[in-house]
């Protein structure tokens, strides 16, 4: 059986592409590079047993090798992803047993999650914890067990936005809430009559939440337990299918009713929809996410100058996520999104101007949400054909038209797309470049020409191998983001250009050619200072590797940063490296300046900032001048 340490180390091999170092194995989960190797020979004697293997290269590190329907398998068979030794899916567990089961003691916990006496009194000081958001107090008296003191609203968000969560254990949940084949029925009917009624269908995921949610709310409302819903959060026509039908049968009191029946309405509100049969601004309950939204895209189309108002699926999906959205800020509640980190990299300047522009709405909205919209409004721009901010491209060929006339319409069906300027000859080349603002350049064939202008040049086949339209698809889109953000640190107002706030007032000074030292070195102050844990620097040397340099927003500064798992309290720390770098491994770039973000949520201004302030040339002069002691440590 494998130990909790060596299932997170699994977990890491499984969802990893790349070779990991021991060394890095070590430091991420804080332990021997003795104890890493020790634990890697278990795991390999497991994975034989399943047909798979871990190869081990000198001078590289470790790889699973797996692909990805056995690699899903893994994860399956070994249950990582809801193990409840895991500490989130503890709590999670435990909080949603004391909520959801009848007269809980602590000797009930203790039997029911392997637990010791002690143990489950420290695990109940950090449920209480998770408790204060929703205004619930859990109190324990002696020979009467434990209870739950807060309004019956509040319990149930409490329990649905659990379910929901990526650390629930749903197949222990259902062992809690035992049902028979007519129940499972009769939930199933609800769902799918009010999926009828709302024109809409739900995601798998939601509906399964949402089933034994159901289940668990009709043995309390079954009991005469009531919810109240404030009037000015309630409509006249709830939209809850065949539901109103059980309600009505169940009490002849209006006004309970009513309260019970928007209940109910607000929670299918909150659910993923997967496809919607009516326009979301023809339902008259919409009309604050219909502001929202109109404004949202209105003021991204306007710094985009794109007509982003014109897509009508863009309008209605926001609409629909804006819905769900709001209750949760308004309830406290916050979604998981599991491609935040990505988003916030691969799309940073959508990202920002959703974020920002929210805010000055008067919407706080956490990362997760922003990076929902962006995907959206990133999903909307691509579909728009807008071409302002493709790559400027030129293609160099020395062997006839045959070559360049396939090379050039390869390029034309791989996204995000390119502005081709011309083909030219190599003795051209240097001419262009002056001509225009070519972003990177195209050649068939090696070129001995030595060019002064700092364009990079790839070299590809005239047939674009798979690695080749990885890579240039990858500049491209670095391209269109760096164009992006630039346009909107043009024409938004709201953001200042001043002197970042480093957290210890300190620009350090290094010296390596290894970028994964660079990181590391660059995170050492802020590791020290105990804003971040030592995976987090790990987490960060991963994302390079997993995304590529989009995070090189300016000319030669890397803005890296992580999940926030590993961010003990937020920070910035700059760090100007003596020589330029090679900075990463996919479309690597030169890096001078190494910036560490260890930023817990979406709601860190400081980033646009930061942004505007580097971006002047002769700040970025003053900073590498090493000359100048200013700031310097």
């Amino acid at each position: 059986m494998l130990s909790t340490r060596q299932k997170k180390l699994l977990t890491k091999l499984i969802g990893a592409h790349q070779y990991m170092t021991v060394d890095f194995l070590a430091k991420w989960l804080d332990v021997s590079q003795k104890t890493v190797r020790n634990d890697l020979e278990t795991l390999a004697s497991v994975l034989e047993e399943m047909g798979c293997s871990l190869i081990r290269t000198p001078g590289k590190g470790v790889l699973l090798y797996a692909d990805s329907d056995v690699r899903e398998e893994l994860m399956d068979s070994l249950e990582l992803a809801t193990s409840l030794v895991d500490k989130n899916v503890q709590l999670t567990m435990v909080s949603l047993y004391v909520l959801m089961t009848e007269n809980v003691t602590i000797q009930k916990i203790a039997d029911e999650f392997y637990l010791s006496r002690s143990s489950v009194h420290q695990i109940l000081l950090e449920v209480e914890e998770l408790f204060d958001p929703y205004n619930l107090q859990l109190t324990k008296e002696v020979r009467k067990g434990l209870f739950i003191h807060g309004t019956e609203r509040s319990k149930r968000k409490a329990v649905f936005y659990w379910l929901s969560s990526k650390w629930v254990d749903l197949n222990t949940i259902c062992s809690w809430l035992p049902m028979d084949i007519n129940e499972q029925q009769t939930i199933a009917t609800w769902i799918s009559s009010c999926e009828e009624e709302r024109g809409v269908l739900y995601s798998e995921d939601s509906k399964r939440h949402l089933s034994l949610f159901l289940v668990w709310w009709k043995n309390r409302v079954s009991v005469g337990t009531s919810v109240f819903i404030p009037k000015k959060h309630r409509i006249h026509n709830p939209i809850i299918g065949t539901i109103d039908n059980y309600l009505n049968q169940l009490s002849n009191e209006p006004e309970l009713m009513d309260n019970e029946k928007n209940f109910v309405h607000q929670i299918f509100d909150q659910l993923k929809v997967v496809t919607y049969e009516f326009e979301a601004d023809d339902l008259d309950h919409y009309k604050r996410e219909h502001a929202f939204t109109l404004y949202l895209i209105q003021e991204i189309s306007k710094i985009l100058e794109v007509n982003l108002a014109s897509d009508k699926k863009l309008m209605n999906d926001l609409m629909y996520h804006a819905k769900s959205a709001f209750l949760r800020m308004e309830q406290g509640a916050e979604i998981d999104n599991p491609y935040t980190e990505e988003i916030k990299i691969r799309y940073r300047a959508i990202y920002e101007m959703v974020h920002q522009i929210t805010t000055d709405m008067g919407y706080k909205m956490v990362a997760a949400e922003v990076a929902y919209i962006t995907m959206h409004i990133s999903s909307a721009f691509e579909r728009s054909g807008n071409k302002k901010y493709l790559p400027n491209v030129i293609v160099v060929c020395t062997t006839g038209l045959a070559t360049s006339s396939i090379l050039t319409t390869k390029l034309e069906h791989i996204e995000p797309g390119f502005h081709l300027v011309r083909v030219v000859s190599s003795q051209e080349v240097d001419e262009e470049l002056c001509l225009d603002n070519i972003d990177f350049v195209l050649t068939t064939s090696k070129l001995s020409i030595d060019f002064a202008s700092d364009t990079k040049i790839y070299r590809v086949s005239p047939l674009l191998l798979d690695e080749e339209k990885a890579k240039i698809q990858h500049e491209a889109h670095k391209v269109v983001n760096r164009k992006q953000l630039q346009r909107f640190n043009e024409v938004y107002q709201h953001a200042t250009s001043i002197v970042p706030t480093l957290f210890d007032e300190q620009v350090h000074i290094s010296k390596t050619n290894n970028w994964h030292d660079a990181i590391s070195i660059a995170a050492t102050p802020l590791l020290e200072a105990g804003y971040i844990k030592q995976g987090y620097i790990q987490e960060m040397i991963m994302s390079v590797e997993r995304n590529g340099t989009y995070m090189v927003f300016l000319p030669k500064i890397a803005f890296v940063h992580a999940s926030p798992e590993n961010v003990i309290k937020e920070g910035i720390s700059m760090t100007v490296f003596e020589n330029d770098m090679i900075f990463g491994s996919k479309n690597p770039e030169e890096v001078k300046i190494i910036i560490v973000l260890a930023i817990k949520e979406s709601h860190n201004q400081d980033f646009l900032q930061l942004y505007r302030y580097l971006e002047n040339q002769a700040v970025f002069e003053k900073l590498i001048d090493s000359n100048n002691q200013e700031w310097r440590k």
